[in-house]
């Protein structure tokens, strides 16, 4: 009896840490969880920011570009005999001012889209470290779950790896550090 005693000790023992850790990656994950649907959120908005930026960028080109034709009207306008000058070096003094106007939107657009497509590519990033984590830990909880199926401490440390490399994984992508295990994310995503 004795002898079955302390395996029911040792077996309890056992499943504590096996509850412990299953709880608190649990937890983890949840928590993570919350974060990464936020990063997608983010990436959805910054998906929405950088296709109104190029279009709006798209607008400034062709408005752009129409003026650079009215500019040519213009100076074939200036060319007919008869035609006051001073009224078409007014309206090319307009089209000028135009022509800058939308010169610098474009480059305004197109700066704040190169930036914005920046963005979503770190936030992509982030996203992928959150998968990557997110798989690690559902391998350390199903592994440590199998630790009292085995009766074996061994397993559980296997688990308790996989966790520890999860939760770093996990914590990188929350504090948006640069750990990212490229050869990870190409197998998991």
């Amino acid at each position: 009896m004795e002898i079955e005693t302390s395996t029911e000790s040792g077996n309890k023992k056992l499943n504590n840490a096996v509850a412990i850790t299953i709880v608190i990656l649990s937890v983890f994950t949840a928590i993570m969880g919350v974060k990464s649907g936020n990063t997608a959120q983010a990436i959805d908005q910054t998906k929405a920011d950088v296709v109104n930026k190029w279009n709006q960028y798209q607008a400034a080109r062709l408005k752009h570009d129409i003026a650079e034709g009215s500019a040519n009207v213009e100076r074939l306008v200036a060319a007919v005999p008869g035609i006051d000058k001073a009224v078409v070096e007014a309206e090319a003094a307009k089209t000028k001012a135009t022509i800058e106007k939308f010169t610098a939107s474009e480059k305004r657009y197109f700066d704040e889209a190169k930036a914005l497509t920046g963005k979503l590519e770190g936030l992509n990033r982030r996203d992928d470290q959150y998968d990557v984590a997110e798989a690690i830990l559902s391998i350390a909880i199903a592994v440590s779950a199998i630790a009292i199926l085995a009766e074996l401490w061994l397993v559980l440390f296997v688990g308790w790896g996989f966790g520890g490399f999860g939760m770093t994984l996990g914590l990188a992508a929350m504090i948006g550090s640069d750990l990212y295990p490229q050869w990870l994310v190409d197998i998991f995503t």
